[in-house]
């Protein structure tokens, strides 16, 4: 917003420039000073924009415009189109950095009355004379131009911003939506997204549920941060061995949950071995350390009709039973 707000100063400093270089040369000299002022004036709101005072530059830049339009307006007259800017401005109503989106409609509303006033009390002007013919037809047609790129100017500017909008509000809902489905540590699913793509219809083969054994230990001897690039470490590793075909989900603290589907128990449990083994295989670097982990894992099938809810609280029981004779190993439904 920063870049338009520039660009609005730049083109008011520009236009005045111009208008001081054109009565310079045509007259009436006060109306070049006046220009020659207003230039400066527009130097100094560069700087309030540049300083992000949004709405003090704003307010100047209405204030500023309603008075060239009615002192230009008066001395040269109607004929003239000074009076055009007061049209022009309430294209620019779209910038509006005010707590109140009301206050800008009272500048439109200020312009608005300020623009009839002028058409009842300015129609010849003091100086129409220096003007006359078509000196004054050259003069309004420049305002008319210059009126115009102003509403181009504001058209372009609120459909670009309207479209920067869009996309930084897609970007935020897709961040939003990372940060809701993904653990922001390990880059695995949330416990909210996997409960989602379990119940997505279907029937999963399988849940796992598996615990890093002792990894208290390792929080006490080493710390927190050890810990966290431990769990980042082992997302790592159980993506490389089970393959994309495996949801995995950071169920909670070192607990870990996983998603088979199209697989029979044999080939869950051969799968879950081989993770054990790598996993207890693999060295877990910390600084000059090298640190050593088991996992215990509990899985259910979908085979007992069971449902998403139930097969989850059925593999915590065996990865518990799992724990219970041992730890560093899968233990599979016990048959009937």
């Amino acid at each position: 917003m920063k870049r338009a707000y520039r660009q609005i100063v730049g083109l008011a400093a520009a236009a005045h420039l111009s208008y001081a270089v054109l009565f310079r040369l045509l007259g009436p000299l006060s109306l070049s000073l006046y220009n020659a002022g207003s230039t400066l004036f527009y130097g100094a709101m560069l700087l309030v924009v540049e300083r992000d005072r949004y709405r003090l530059a704003v307010t100047c830049v209405h204030l500023e415009v309603c008075l060239f339009a009615a002192v230009s307006t008066l001395v040269l007259g109607w004929g003239s189109g000074f009076s055009l800017y007061l049209v022009a401005m309430l294209s620019v109503t779209y910038f509006r950095p005010f707590r109140h989106k009301g206050v800008v409609y009272l500048f439109a509303a200020l312009e608005i009355l300020l623009f009839l006033a002028l058409r009842c009390a300015a129609p010849a002007g003091i100086a129409a004379p220096v003007l006359r013919g078509r000196g004054e037809l050259w003069l309004y047609l420049y305002n008319a131009c210059a009126c115009f790129t102003v509403i181009l100017f504001a058209a372009i500017s609120a459909k670009v911003s309207a479209a920067v909008s869009r996309q930084e509000l897609r970007a935020e809902n897709r961040s939003l939506e990372a940060l809701a489905n993904f653990d922001d540590l390990t880059g695995l699913l949330s416990r909210r997204a996997f409960l989602a793509r379990v119940e997505d219809g279907g029937g999963p083969a399988a849940v796992a549920l598996g615990d890093v054994d002792n990894f208290k230990a390792i929080n006490d001897t080493w710390g927190h941060p050890c810990g966290d690039a431990v769990l980042a470490e082992l997302a790592q590793l159980m993506r490389r061995q089970l393959g994309d075909g495996v949801e995995i989900c950071r169920w909670g603290g070192e607990e870990f949950i996983f998603l088979f589907r199209g697989l029979v128990q044999s080939e869950v449990m051969e799968r879950l071995q081989g993770l054990c083994a790598a996993v207890s295989g693999h060295p877990f670097r910390w600084g000059e350390a090298q640190l050593h982990i088991t996992l215990t894992v509990g899985f259910s099938t979908g085979a007992e009709g069971l449902t998403a809810r139930e097969m989850i609280l059925l593999a915590d029981r065996q990865m518990y039973r799992g724990k219970a004779a041992g730890k560093n190993r899968v233990v599979a439904p016990e048959r009937p």
